[in-house]
């Protein structure tokens, strides 16, 4: 039988007065549910507020037969049906994950709460409008996520075709020049000299990218000497033609020996194609690079968002989905020109919800990089815990820390320390919602100046 102490445990019925809970608790039902045990199922009628006095219940959502989304209900909790609720159904299979002591209390009787304990309806009331806002809020906080993720797809859908393109030219201007490059060393080779035609070939076939680029300092010489040295054979661009040269690794003494002994007239025209061949070269080498990083980027994308698969939960990558979130943040990351030590541990496959959980790591990682000044460092560490089989996730920062006083505030919804416009004060509230009640996982803060951690631990049952 329910008695009053038990419902004193429920926190919105803590400080009611005894008459009211005495008469609640008499038309209460008592349940007690085994760890494991099926409790509620999911679409059948609901027609009961339950109150948790002891245990754990795990709520799961499922649709089509699959996992979509669960949460935690901790002792002390209220759910089921509220008095002015339009609730018909479970909207979730609840699971015991403890021992379980339940109280029920028939909706038949809810006309009665008003004439009988009216301060405990207005706490129900209260419960609901929370219910309410907080169904709102996290519909609203999905609805941005699965817009991002469809942006994100979006995006990668619109750019890796012109990316795949222009991939494509690069590489035939590539062997567009091979060709050209030949044609014209059979239409010189009647002018050049053994030697000469060796070191033409030797040059024609020097592949830019593989060069090791120089010192600053180094550069500067070789353009300084290149350039006096084209200076005075009277050309237009001296200082241009001096620049390529050095980026495709051409020296004053190999153009010495290239242009030999033939007139000024000839070594001018001849110098000017050789400039234009390795500026056509440095220019293709470019288009490369730019377009592997485009699709380095929409491949991060297209991965990170989880788009073009299932959205229930599975087993995902987790270091991919790391290394996806730092390829998106790179261009911070290189702005405070930050160094990121990653200590990875011997895990694969996570399960998980794969685009959330990619959403936790974006906010931590980002709001270290805010924390950072200027050359700071950031680790990020992963491990397997076996004996509590679970993954650890360490997000550190060597920043200046958060103060004591704010560290047991930074988890509730729009709390920042970051100015107007700057911050919502939302990410590290979505952060341990996605954590805990998503993944049924823990996020705990250690923070003192040069060092602030946020561990995640994640089942990996």
């Amino acid at each position: 039988m329910i008695q009053v102490a038990d419902l004193r445990k429920i926190t919105a019925f803590a400080d009611l007065p005894k008459e009211e809970l005495s008469w609640f608790a008499e038309n209460c039902s008592e349940h007690k549910f085994k760890l494991g045990e099926h409790c509620y199922i999911q679409g059948e009628e609901v027609n009961h507020l339950i109150c948790l006095i002891e245990g754990t219940f795990n709520l799961v959502r499922y649709a089509e037969g699959k996992e979509i989304s669960n949460w935690l209900l901790e002792a002390g909790s209220v759910s089921g049906l509220l008095p002015f609720s339009r609730m018909k159904v479970h909207a979730a299979t609840t699971y015991a994950l403890s021992s379980c002591h339940v109280a029920e209390f028939p909706s038949r009787l809810f006309p009665a709460l008003q004439a009988n304990a009216p301060s405990l309806l207005n706490q129900l009331v209260l419960l609901m409008i929370d219910r309410s806002r907080r169904f709102t809020r996290e519909n609203v906080e999905m609805e941005k996520l699965a817009s991002l993720g469809t942006l994100a797809a979006g995006l990668a859908h619109e750019l890796n075709n012109p990316a795949s393109a222009i991939k494509r030219a690069a590489q035939n201007l590539r062997s567009s020049l091979s060709a050209f490059n030949q044609n014209s060393e059979a239409l010189f080779a009647k002018d050049f000299s053994e030697d000469q035609k060796s070191l033409l070939k030797i040059i024609l076939e020097r592949d830019s990218s593989a060069l090791t680029p120089p010192s600053s300092l180094e550069r500067s010489d070789r353009e300084d000497q290149l350039a006096d040295w084209l200076e005075a054979l009277n050309l237009d661009n001296p200082w241009e033609m001096a620049a390529t040269f050095v980026t495709g690794g051409i020296k004053a003494d190999e153009l010495e020996v290239l242009i030999g002994t033939a007139r000024e007239s000839e070594k001018k025209v001849f110098l000017a194609w050789i400039y234009r061949d390795i500026e056509m070269r440095i220019l293709s080498q470019e288009l490369l690079e730019g377009s592997s990083r485009i699709s380095e980027l929409v491949t991060a994308m297209k991965q990170y968002s989880f788009m073009d698969r299932s959205q229930e939960k599975k087993d995902v990558p987790l270091h991919a989905g790391l290394e996806n979130t730092l390829v998106i943040l790179k261009h911070k990351l290189n702005a405070k020109a930050l160094k990121v030590d990653k200590r990875y541990g011997d895990l694969t496959d996570i399960p998980a919800y794969g685009s959330e959980l990619n959403q936790v790591w974006t906010n931590l990682l980002d709001n270290a990089i805010d924390a950072l000044a200027e050359g700071g460092k950031i680790i990020i560490e992963t491990k397997r815990e076996n004996a509590a089989k679970v993954a650890i996730i360490n997000i550190i920062d060597d920043g200046p820390g958060i103060p004591t006083d704010i560290q047991s505030r930074i988890f509730e919804p729009f709390f920042t320390t970051k100015g107007v416009g700057q911050g919502t004060g939302m990410g590290l509230d979505i952060v341990s919602r996605i954590v805990k009640e998503r993944h049924l996982g823990t996020i705990q803060l250690k923070s003192e100046p040069g060092f602030t951690c946020f561990s995640v631990r994640l089942p990996l049952d």
